[in-house]
């Protein structure tokens, strides 16, 4: 029998002398961007090129009403961080100088921009507006990254809609060979290196499971967070600061979308059937394959430019049966036998025919869903916050061990097992711009990851080579993983 629990949590509490520290240090410094805060920064200069001191520029996030506002330092320069990714509108005025207005700014997760803003004299209620954006550079960062952003996570298509697996489209990204098959898990690797090296963000926040080293809630449909529910991830691969850290592999830097100042919704339904397939190769006749997956989004203001819901659901039917087939060909029949001794002919056929009593097909189902949840407040220009809430389950039958690709194995059904997963993290985060030199962003979270394997058997497991890789108790159930995260109130103070 084997049991495993592990119950970790996690505590970080920045006192008052390392806050003051950080203060000062952030005070003295220069601004600078990190690798996983989104920013914008720039500088304002006139047609001459001669850098504009103590000008006014004004970031808006037109969808959702937030604006924020600073000055240009001694050296004309400005800063903008921890921003969230998306759309914006920046424009700087200086006395005796033109309003000059750059629309279209499109910032991405973990992203930094670079921008220069040349205002002319004024003349007659002038302004001048750019459209055209920018090229997305942050010449401080030696990061190798690449985001998979909301177009592409919207339009293409994706077998089991797992957004992760968008990652296959950025170099040097494979599937993890333990990841071929369902039943061990679906890592991909970066650089030749193993899966269960690579780290999730949400948010900002922790999103691994400690103990299998993989995304909470595991890879299973439908996964803890739907691709509905995602607006755009970042995979930092090499480079990646410390900030972002903990991985051998790559990082997942995942942003969940959030409601604006209009009502919208999605809704999905899709469907597979075995009368829609092929005939698998090497069988006689089409399992009952069925898999289903619905859901839908809504996010929309509670308040104009104040507070914003978003709500989420994914639910996801699968019943794939299995089609347990002897290793030595592709006949569901043991051959029979034909070297053995005459006084044991009944024991040997009596063997055969158990043996065959295994083979042919039995059920594998599974069933589960993914609720999601999040408010965001724009408590005043410089002070944001969000609440969200994420919950999946996943339940079945001989849902353990199995392989969607191919209904064929050579594992009997009693290695095989059942398995219950329950998954919810709760999260905050409020960001603040104290000053244009300064800004701050407080986390928390509380997250549960519980899964329950049962074996479908207590006889001991048995393997006759080149005909049955497992019949009885398979050697890793029963298992039993609790895992229980509470990462208190924890700052995040940028260095500029």
């Amino acid at each position: 029998m084997a049991r495993s629990r592990v119950r970790s949590h996690r505590r970080s509490i920045i006192c008052p002398v390392v806050s003051l520290t950080a203060l000062a240090l952030v005070l003295m410094l220069p601004a600078r961007a990190q690798d996983g805060n989104t920013s914008l920064q720039g500088i304002v200069e006139d047609l001459t090129g001669a850098r504009i001191a103590h000008a006014d520029v004004t970031l808006i996030d037109p969808d959702n009403g937030f604006h924020s506002a600073v000055s240009t330092d001694g050296e004309g320069r400005f800063s903008f961080a921890m921003l969230a990714p998306g759309r914006y509108t920046v424009a700087a005025s200086a006395p005796g100088m033109a309003v000059a207005t750059q629309a279209g700014l499109e910032l991405h997760v973990g992203g930094s921009m670079q921008l220069q803003l040349r205002l002319r004299p004024a003349g007659r209620a002038e302004s001048i507006t750019v459209v055209a954006p920018p090229a997305l550079i942050d010449p401080d960062s030696g990061e190798v990254s690449q985001v998979i952003d909301e177009r592409a996570i919207a339009d293409l298509p994706l077998n089991g809609r797992r957004f992760t697996d968008l990652a296959l489209l950025s170099p040097g990204v494979t599937q993890d060979p333990r990841g071929l098959t369902s039943g061990s898990n679906g890592d991909l690797s970066y650089g030749g290196t193993r899966g269960y090296q690579n780290s999730f963000l949400v948010d900002g926040t922790d999103n691994n499971n400690s103990f299998f080293a993989q995304a909470r809630g595991r890879y299973r449909a439908p996964y803890q967070f739907s691709n509905e529910v995602i607006k755009e991830f970042r995979v930092s691969s090499n480079g990646y600061s410390a900030e972002l850290g903990r991985a051998g592999g790559a990082v997942f830097n995942v942003v969940t979308n959030s409601g604006g100042n209009r009502w919208h919704g999605t809704s999905f339904f899709y469907v597979r059937d075995r009368d829609f397939d092929a005939q698998s190769a090497y069988v006689s006749s089409k399992p009952n394959e069925q898999q289903r997956q619905f859901g839908g989004t809504l996010g929309g203001p509670l308040r104009k430019n104040r507070a914003f819901l978003y709500l989420g659901y994914d639910q996801h039917e699968l019943t794939v049966p299995s089609i347990m087939q002897f290793g030595n060909g592709a006949s569901s029949v043991v051959p029979q036998p034909a070297d053995y001794d005459r006084l044991d002919k009944d024991k040997v056929f009596a063997a055969a025919a158990q043996l065959n009593a295994m083979a042919g097909e039995y059920p594998t189902q599974m069933g589960g869903n993914a609720v999601f949840a999040k408010l965001d407040l724009n408590l005043s220009s410089r002070h944001l916050l969000f609440l969200r809430l994420s919950t999946s389950r996943y339940s079945g039958t001989n849902n353990v061990f199995f392989d969607p690709a191919s209904p064929i194995t050579t594992y009997t059904e009693s290695n095989n097992g059942s398995e219950d997963v329950k998954t919810e993290s709760l999260a905050a985060s409020w960001t603040s711009a104290w000053t244009h030199r300064l800004s701050t962003n407080l986390r928390a979270q509380f997250s549960r990851d519980v899964q329950q394997s049962i074996a479908n058997s207590d006889d001991p497991k048995i393997k006759i080579y080149g005909l049955v890789d497992g019949m009885g108790r398979s050697n890793i159930l029963p298992r039993d993983s609790r895992e229980h995260k509470l990462l208190t109130p924890s700052a995040t103070i940028p260095g500029e």
